[in-house]
């Protein structure tokens, strides 16, 4: 026999969880497109440990950190025009206390520096249960809580087990330098295919020295922080796998302070500022076209994630800004610690030269393509590409070895 009531409750949750939804997608301005220019595109910093620290990480150009739900920290963001990423006072597991997380939501829920809720972070590797997770999630919406939740992963395989249970999925992958470059956009990759176009997806950043954390890999020697050029190629490699916002680990979290590193520090200010300015492409609608690729030397066409050294991501600008004009654009990261020279066939007939953004130099379009260089770890952006014809599948003249 059927029961309705039953029936009835599951549809309301399911309401709810739509509701959740759309709340986040508004926060994001839109997650599976493209955004509007005004549209707030997180970029978070971890480990942000006083009021005055808030400072130091807004001068930087961060938007977003985490941080206590309490008067003293939100308030101090919400003068600076931080939003921060805050703990309902519990975290989703065994241990999660009902009754904190209600005082919290109950008292934070609309403070308009509150972004979202910190469900849990890394619950894969700390082996606590998807249905913990969700139940926790679900709690926070039956207290009515209208700020999006969020939950951090740490394999991207696991993302099909956990990508319902929160409304904001953040994916971290620290790999250097002991595992490959290329390991980091596997994962965010793996993350977005498990939780769709529409839903926002974070990609967390690796900004300190696993030498700081000598019992998380014990076996590991010759450990170093990501470099400036590593850095942006992982920053860029997000923006190809479609993530919808940056955090980066961490400001100060005990163990490692990133303005005690220089270098580091320096590296990953470059880094906020190229995003900041360069912002229209990070919003940028993604365009799929059936590509063409070629190296120069084949036997470094793959990568150690045994994926494309380097693919090309086709990116659609309609709201620029002075640094990013409307318009299609051409986004390239080399993943190997090694230099290639790649080519790349346009997805429109095209003729003439092709700006590369920021370089302040061109490329010659040759029977429509593109050949340039790539340093290990480097960034390319071709464009804007001339509107000379309208996008079409054309037929590339064939030379040597193609890989899609």
């Amino acid at each position: 026999m059927r029961d309705d009531t039953k029936d009835g409750s599951r549809i309301q949750c399911a309401i709810k969880e739509l509701g959740m939804l759309f709340m986040a997608l508004l926060l994001f301005g839109s997650a599976g497109c493209h955004t509007t220019r005004n549209a707030f595109y997180p970029l978070g910093i971890y480990s942000v440990p006083t009021t005055n620290d808030l400072a130091t990480v807004r001068k930087a150009g961060f938007n977003l950190v985490t941080g206590p739900a309490s008067a003293p920290f939100l308030n101090a963001a919400r003068a600076l025009g931080l939003r921060v990423l805050a703990s309902p006072q519990t975290s989703a597991g065994p241990d999660f206390n009902a009754s904190l997380a209600r005082q919290a939501v109950r008292r934070w829920d609309a403070h308009p520096a509150l972004w979202a809720w910190y469900l849990i972070d890394e619950p894969d590797l700390n082996r606590v249960p998807p249905a913990d997770v969700l139940n926790a999630h679900r709690f926070l919406k039956n207290l009515g809580a209208r700020k999006p939740t969020a939950l951090v992963l740490y394999q991207g395989y696991r993302a099909l087990d956990y990508a319902r249970h929160s409304d904001i999925l953040m994916i971290d992958r620290y790999p250097i330098p002991w595992l490959p470059l290329a390991n980091f956009p596997q994962h965010v990759r793996m993350a977005r295919l498990a939780v769709g176009q529409e839903k926002p997806l974070i990609a967390v950043l690796q900004a300190f020295d696993w030498t700081a954390y000598p019992d998380l890999l014990p076996e590991e020697k010759n450990l170093r922080p990501p470099t400036s050029a590593e850095l942006r190629a992982m920053t860029y490699c997000a923006l190809a796998q479609r993530a919808n916002g940056l955090f980066f680990y961490c400001l100060n979290d005990g163990k490692w302070n990133v303005t005690e590193h220089p270098d580091t520090w320096e590296a990953l200010k470059q880094v906020v500022a190229e995003v900041n300015r360069r912002l229209p492409l990070f919003q940028a609608e993604h365009i799929w076209w059936p590509y063409l690729h070629q190296f120069k030397d084949p036997r470094t066409r793959f990568n150690a994630a045994l994926e494309s050294s380097v693919s090309p991501t086709l990116l659609r600008v309609r709201r620029g800004n002075e640094f990013v004009p409307v318009g299609d654009y051409v986004r390239a990261v080399n993943t190997p610690p090694s230099t290639q020279v790649y080519r790349f066939y346009l997805p429109q007939p095209l003729s003439g030269t092709i700006p590369v953004l920021g370089e302040e130099r061109s490329r010659q379009i040759e029977d429509n393509w593109i050949e340039d260089e790539f340093e290990p770890f480097a960034v390319h952006v071709y464009g804007p590409l001339p509107q000379e014809h309208k996008p079409q599948r054309s037929t590339p003249a064939k030379r040597g070895n193609q890989r899609r």
